[in-house]
């Protein structure tokens, strides 16, 4: 989903928060960011956040992009340590504001003791920018050099969907990215998933996943996938298609229980608090090959008129589906923030 954010409130909020979550107190600066150099601890180990009672059921994590998340108390009160995180995949060399902020976001991230997934996202510089092989494996290269500590990537955010991403009509360029990124990660240095796949049922993704499995090469294979559609649908029914199409592990980067989406879902609380109780009870069942469930998203954003499927109002109050959350995974239920 959209990356709609204030950088300039947002770096002010992080720019004081990371001094307080920095290992030795210091107050250097946020923008200084991650030096190659530095030496880089091996990561505590997540979590297992699970939903209660389901057995070898899939990790739960959040899928969310708005720092403040990372520093909301009732967020920490619920151990959930591993995030997906969208990223532009030129932010590193472009520098500026938005390298500030990603700095303060993974150091922020990264004294909290979270676990991020990268999603690599299309560039702010142009929705239908889509870059060489080259291009994309030497911006991979910048993350990992100024955070080696990050170990998870998925190689593009809904890589099939053309009206929001330059590789929806390009499978085999994102096959290419992917086969770059993993040559980048041999030696256990870090992990990539294909790509987080929108599974909508349309024939045009259809055609996209044969193509793009046609050029990813061998396996094994991590298999990302995107399933707002079905969640809030109340079925499996694309969900199980992909699995069909597809082998080994699935993690569901992205899926949340809608209270609005443009014009084609009016806001409605009841409908979503519906989708969540579907999401945290029917839709894990589909398959023991889900093994990771990232939930989208934790606050809803002020003019965002677009999407909405957060646990939490504007205001910060939690909505009916942040109780369904919680009380799915056996959590105290914290209301304030």
């Amino acid at each position: 989903m959209r990356l709609g954010i204030s950088l300039l409130l947002l770096l002010a909020v992080l720019a004081a928060a990371w001094v307080l979550t920095r290992p030795d107190g210091s107050a250097d600066s946020a923008a200084s960011g991650v030096k190659a150099e530095q030496a880089v601890a091996a990561p505590l180990p997540a979590p297992s956040i699970r939903i209660a009672g389901l057995r070898g059921g899939p990790l739960i994590g959040l899928a969310d992009n708005r720092p403040e998340t990372l520093l909301d108390p009732r967020f920490e009160s619920a151990q959930i340590k591993r995030v997906r995180v969208l990223v532009p995949y030129d932010d590193i060399a472009r520098g500026g504001i938005r390298l500030r902020y990603l700095d303060s976001w993974f150091e922020t991230a990264r004294g909290r003791g979270i676990e991020p997934l990268v999603s690599f996202y299309r560039s702010y510089r142009s929705q239908h920018r889509l870059p060489t092989v080259a291009t994309y494996r030497r911006n991979f290269r910048l993350f990992r050099t100024r955070y080696p500590w990050v170990r998870y990537f998925s190689t593009w955010d809904e890589a099939n969907f053309p009206d929001a991403q330059p590789t929806g009509n390009h499978p085999r360029r994102t096959a290419e990215f992917y086969r770059a990124a993993r040559e980048e990660c041999t030696r256990g240095r870090c992990t990539v998933i294909t790509a987080d796949f929108r599974a909508e049922g349309s024939a045009h993704s259809a055609q996209w996943l044969r193509e793009f499995k046609r050029h990813i090469g061998r396996g094994p294979h991590i298999w990302g996938l995107v399933a707002h559609p079905d969640v809030n649908r109340s079925q499996t029914t694309y969900t199980r298609d992909f699995l069909r199409k597809t082998r080994g592990p699935v993690w569901v980067t992205e899926v949340g229980a809608i209270h609005f989406f443009g014009s084609g879902l009016r806001p409605s609380i009841s409908r979503q608090t519906r989708a969540m109780r579907y999401m945290m009870s029917a839709f894990p069942r589909v398959s023991p090959r889900l093994k990771r469930m990232y939930v989208y998203h934790w606050r809803a954003a002020r003019g965002d008129a677009l999407f909405d499927s957060a646990l939490l109002s504007v205001e910060g109050k939690p909505r009916p589906a942040y109780r369904e959350f919680f009380e799915a995974l056996g959590k105290p239920i914290s209301q304030q923030g």
